[in-house]
């Protein structure tokens, strides 16, 4: 079971809303979002596989990433509910609206499309690798050693929420960054599918990312004929963390709808 997180009542689950976090985040991503939004809705926000506190397993492919989020929503005895999925939880997210449309009522994608992305984040999983984890004192030493390779220190600090001190003292990856590495080809890739969800759908890009280009919003809507596109053009890759308080009105707009 995947581990998460009830913001609002976790007695009496009201509207529930489902989030799904990207590539190397975790739940937290969401805290500032779920903290704001319980007195509207209940949320559930997920760890997916191999990612925050969930278990580090075997595989990182989208079947599988759907079948973990119906075991969670099974679990908490949600026959429907709302899902909003952000980069690579964006893509499960399609997944599971597209195989299993009986069990959405609206749906949210968050900078991602359906369609293959090229593998920008290599070089940035092999840093990660090659870290020497166990001679850094804090996380300042941590964040220097990136630097090189990952300019933005909003990007740093992003990634080096996966640290933590284990029982030694000495810090590890929360994420399983090796089978991560392993399957990223597979969280990059989107295959063709005759499916459609007819649902209603709303997708969030940002401006200065390149994630939701004219060009990919279009193929989009071939799998989503019913799909509105709100661009929040002060936004980068991460709207929901960047521009939260627009993010938020697109997202309330679209559930209270």
């Amino acid at each position: 079971m995947l581990n998460y997180r009830i913001y609002g009542d976790a007695d009496n689950l009201q509207h529930p809303l489902l989030v799904l976090h990207g590539l190397l985040g975790s739940l937290d991503n969401w805290h500032t979002f779920a903290s704001k939004q319980q007195t509207e809705r209940s949320i559930i926000a997920i760890d997916m596989r191999n990612h925050g506190g969930s278990p580090h397993v075997e595989g990182m492919n989208y079947r599988l990433m759907v079948q973990d989020v119906l075991a969670v929503a099974n679990h908490l005895q949600l026959d429907q509910f709302d899902l909003m999925g952000h980069s690579m939880g964006g893509k499960a997210s399609i997944w599971l609206a597209l195989e299993h449309p009986e069990r959405l009522k609206k749906l949210i994608v968050v900078d991602i499309a359906p369609v293959n992305y090229p593998p920008r984040h290599q070089a940035i999983i092999q840093a990660m690798l090659t870290m020497p984890l166990a001679s850094f004192k804090s996380r300042k030493e941590a964040d220097q050693w990136l630097a090189p390779t990952i300019k933005q220190p909003f990007e740093r600090a992003f990634l080096l929420k996966n640290l933590k001190w284990d029982e030694n003292g000495k810090f590890t990856w929360q994420c399983n960054l090796s089978e991560i590495a392993r399957h990223y080809l597979s969280i990059t890739a989107f295959h063709e599918t005759d499916l459609r969800y007819h649902g209603p759908t709303l997708f969030i890009g940002g401006g200065q990312s390149d994630y939701l280009q004219p060009e990919r919003w279009q193929i989009a809507q071939t799998y989503f004929p019913h799909a509105h596109l709100a661009m929040i053009e002060e936004a980068g890759h991460l709207p929901h963390v960047q521009t939260p308080d627009i993010f938020t009105e697109h997202v309330n707009n679209m559930l209270n709808s």
